[in-house]
């Protein structure tokens, strides 16, 4: 066993330290160069940190969210019998056995000659097109180790150093700072080993290396990924899953070789993937579509949606609460999704909810709603108080008259693509990302007409007809309720909660719309987890 130190990166000229953000490899796994191994954050980005070198890992050294200094160790890897990669300029770097990629300073007169290759504007995410140049970080004449940050570009999301992969000379720029240019467009020539250069034609994995392709074609061995047994993701769409509480691992990938991309996280996000889990139970006025997740012996959360929504508007809190342990129940509510019920008026929305609750044999569940389903919610716990732990609302209707008239109406009459995603994008702080498909889907099951009614019994000449004011005081004297606002919301003014009484506690999120479940997952999985936490106290 040949076994090295790897250590902390330097990602960017800037950068004195690195936040350890997820490992990508565990213990006992075989990784080959370009695999991703470590993601870190730096001071202007979060990065998967590809291998530069084949390897084995045999223990991490510190844990997530450890601020690790630049060049301080990270992991024991063991090489094997190949190069040390690892080698930051020790007795090593002399080594023989090493190829020439590690020493372009060689000849071409040498057993492992240099040939002059175009450096390509990479792929740095599947939607990329183009990049522009921010920034060179070498000049020609230049020579650039592997890892080493060669240039900055920025994307259509982001800023970031794109690093080299293997070591090199920079001959000549030919893409000025500030150029746009296309993908796989030459930006400049380099001087490398002849070994690491893919010939013309040859097709290298651009997911190999990220957040950025391989510089000059860099070739892979063949064989099998040490990687094999994980989940293959993109960069972004890990962040993604990480942000809105889902597990990666059970995210089915729409991208080459069963990639998870952005899209495949957001799609689950909001509940648009195959719907594979969707239950039924048929009651006396109707079928309830819900979905049902988590040990059924372990303490249960009822998670009611708003307005025009469905139950897959919780697919993140849900999958969180999961991990957590609970047992998730998650219902259409009546005029809503695939349940068959309908509902005219605000107080039916809540009659289903004693047969159905029977019907999966729960006596209590600590209720999360959103919207409108906080109506829902504080009416249910005011008619069966017993059966109800727990209240925690999230942009609660019901605290005063104003309210988004205008959406409220539009979504329930709304016939077009265009319609949905006009309307949609005023309800959470970041960006609602539809794809024209989803848009029209939505257009055609509200072109349905079920919540027409709805709509004009929730509104009136002064506003908000539902208060549940008065209600939500009575409740907070026996059990916990928490009102979740975001202080971007467009629907819902947060200032309402002003009304409420002081044994209710109030929680902001300045990044939030109307959404904070979907703006701010984490942080709202954490708040209802606390509640759990405290009334088991």
């Amino acid at each position: 066993m040949t076994e090295r130190i790897l250590k902390m990166p330097r990602l960017g000229e800037t950068m004195d330290e690195g936040k350890i953000v997820g490992f990508l490899v565990k213990p006992g796994d075989s990784f080959r160069r370009g695999d991703s191994i470590i993601e870190i954050e730096t001071d202007k980005t979060v990065a998967e940190f590809p291998a530069l070198g084949d390897g084995t890992l045999n223990e991490w050294i510190g844990a997530i969210g450890d601020h690790v200094v630049v060049g301080a160790p990270l992991a024991r890897i063991d090489i094997g019998s190949g190069p040390d990669w690892t080698d930051d300029g020790g007795e090593s770097a002399s080594s023989p056995e090493e190829p020439a990629a590690l020493h372009p300073a060689r000849t071409a007169g040498s057993s492992n000659a240099l040939i002059i290759a175009d450096l390509d504007m990479p792929r740095l995410g599947e939607t990329m097109e183009e990049g522009r140049i921010v920034r060179w970080l070498k000049a020609a004449g230049d020579q650039f180790e592997r890892g080493e940050a060669v240039l900055e570009i920025e994307t259509d999301k982001t800023v970031a150093e794109f690093p080299a992969l293997v070591s090199g000379k920079l001959i000549e720029v030919l893409r000025l700072e500030g150029d746009m240019v296309t993908v796989g467009e030459a930006i400049a020539r380099i001087e490398v080993a002849t070994d690491a250069v893919v010939q013309k034609g040859e097709v290298v994995d651009p997911e190999a290396v990220a957040p950025a392709d391989l510089p000059a074609r860099v070739a892979q061995k063949p064989g099998a990924s040490g990687n094999a047994g994980r989940t293959r993701a993109t960069p972004l769409a890990r962040r993604l899953a990480r942000q809105k509480g889902l597990d990666i691992n059970s995210l089915s990938g729409s991208g080459r070789r069963g990639r998870v991309e952005k899209e495949d996280v957001l799609a689950a996000a909001s509940g648009t993937q195959a719907d594979t889990d969707v239950k039924f139970v048929a009651l006396a006025k109707g079928r309830v579509a819900y979905t049902d997740i988590g040990p059924k012996n372990a303490r249960t959360l009822l998670l009611l949606h708003g307005f025009s929504g469905d139950r897959t508007t919780w697919s993140g809190i849900a999958s969180g609460l999961r991990r957590a342990g609970f047992r998730v129940i998650v219902p259409d509510l009546p005029a809503h999704g695939l349940t068959t019920i309908d509902a005219s008026h605000p107080e039916e929305l809540s009659e289903f909810l004693p047969a159905f609750l029977d019907a999966l044999s729960i006596r209590q569940v600590d209720i999360v709603a959103h919207s409108l389903g906080a109506v829902v919610a504080t009416a249910f716990a005011s008619a069966h108080p017993a059966s109800v732990s727990s209240l925690t609302l999230v942009a609660p209707a019901g605290l005063g008259s104003e309210i988004d008239a205008g959406f409220v109406s539009g979504m329930a009459q709304a016939t077009s693509a265009g319609e949905i995603a006009h309307l949609l994008r005023r309800i959470a702080a970041k960006p609602v990302e539809l794809t024209a498909a989803l848009a029209g889907e939505i257009a055609a099951t509200m072109a349905k007409g079920r919540l027409k009614e709805l709509a004009k019994a929730i509104i009136g000449p002064s506003g908000q007809r539902a208060d549940i004011v008065a209600s939500l005081d009575r409740q907070s004297r026996s059990k916990p309720v928490r009102i979740l606002f975001g202080l971007q919301d467009r629907i819902i003014p947060w200032q309402q909660v002003t009304v409420l009484s002081p044994f209710i506690g109030v929680h902001f999120f300045a990044q939030s719309g109307h959404m904070p479940q979907w703006d701010e997952t984490k942080d709202v999985l954490a708040l209802i987890l606390g509640v759990m936490g405290e009334d088991n106290e």
